[in-house]
């Protein structure tokens, strides 16, 4: 038994002692590296005036789910670089978020210096999303900024370019270039879909302020549509402690520049509708409240989005418009459990404007736990 004990611990010892150099090599040289996640799961009923109600699972009632690896090593001088892997999921089937890519949320490398700033390349935000999306109050699936800012929805571009300079005062600008937004793959650079992003941000104790603009240029963009999708955004926010509050406004004009607003007539870019695409605007209004109660915290938030165009019967097309009320309750700092109730007047999940006059509903509740 002895000999046992002693075999043992001599085995632990060898497995032990390369970790621990590892370890130690790690803190040497200054490597960071972390693995982190979030599960969010829910369950919501949905009811749309004139097609019906749905109830069941919902992904991400308050956040995305999602899994990734973030690393920084300290180069001296100044410098570092980073790194970051993230893949979005869905809890209700393991499905990964769009069945295709591995790291479809992102997958970039940077080098930065502290007086210089910092550049990463590779499937990221754009600019104007990481600084829009900040103004958000309340991010209920399908029901938070995005479904009217779509330049501040939740998407990715690959080939992308970011830089971002250090932050001087508060201030701090951002520029990015995407060579082929959605990996078209064409040889040509100019044969694919390029986007550009600029963004200004001023960020003081309780005071945010943001000023995006976005361009997308489409390689070939269908008959009549301009091909260049652009929006502009502009918003604050104001941590009063007992309260916050966050306002914005953004114009959005020939198409959503991510490429992410639905398919209702076809045109093959998720453009939204061809109306919109062939010159049309949208005027977009966000207000947003937070008040902390104990632990847990209530949200509203309102938006509407104002269309310039006519349908093709000759209809003036409606003002879209999006409440929720919600409450949120941190039962640790990892597990959140929430509820929210959204109303959507002249809308769809599908279709941001909808030529039906359309109504939506929703109601949730879930859990979101961050590791």
């Amino acid at each position: 038994m002895k000999k046992y004990y002693i075999c043992a611990a001599l085995t632990a010892a060898g497995l032990a002692s390369p970790l621990a150099a590892r370890a130690d090599v790690a803190a040497l040289s200054g490597t960071e590296v972390q693995i982190y996640g979030v599960v969010d799961a829910g369950v919501a009923v949905t009811n749309v005036s004139g097609v019906g109600s749905r109830s069941g699972m919902l992904n991400g009632g308050l956040t995305d789910s999602l899994w990734g690896l973030r690393g920084r090593e300290d180069l001296g001088d100044g410098w570092s670089a980073r790194f970051q892997l993230e893949n979005g999921f869905d809890p209700s089937t393991g499905r990964q978020a769009d069945d295709r890519s591995l790291f479809n949320y992102g997958a970039w490398v940077g080098l930065g210096h502290d007086d210089l700033g910092e550049l990463r390349l590779g499937r990221q935000y754009t600019v104007g999303k990481t600084y829009g999306n900040a103004l958000e109050i309340a991010s209920w699936k399908e029901m938070g900024m995005g479904a009217t800012f779509k330049a501040s929805d939740n998407y990715q571009f690959s080939n992308l370019v970011n830089y971002y300079t250090p932050e001087w005062q508060g201030w701090q600008a951002g520029i990015g270039y995407s060579f082929d937004a959605d990996a078209q793959g064409k040889f040509r650079t100019n044969a694919n879909n390029r986007a550009l992003s600029l963004g200004l941000k001023y960020e003081d104790g309780p005071l945010l302020a943001v000023a995006t603009w976005d361009q997308m240029r489409l390689a070939q963009p269908p008959q009549g549509v301009q091909g260049r999708p652009q929006a502009l955004q502009l918003g604050a926010s104001y941590d009063f402690e007992v309260l916050k509050v966050s306002a914005a406004w953004s114009r959005q004009r020939n198409g959503y520049v991510g490429l992410d607003g639905g398919d209702p007539d076809n045109l093959g870019q998720n453009l939204g509708p061809a109306a919109f695409a062939a010159g049309g605007t949208v005027n977009a209004w966000l207000l947003g409240v937070s008040l902390p109660l104990g632990r847990g915290t209530v949200l509203a938030q309102w938006s509407l989005a104002k269309p310039d165009w006519q349908w093709a019967d000759g209809m003036t097309a409606r003002k879209a418009q999006l409440m929720t009320l919600g409450y949120t309750y941190e039962l640790s700092k990892r597990t959140t459990v929430y509820a929210f109730a959204g109303y959507a007047s002249n809308y769809t999940l599908d279709n941001q404007f909808d030529p039906g006059n359309s109504h939506t509903t929703r109601y949730a509740m879930g859990v979101t736990h961050r590791f």
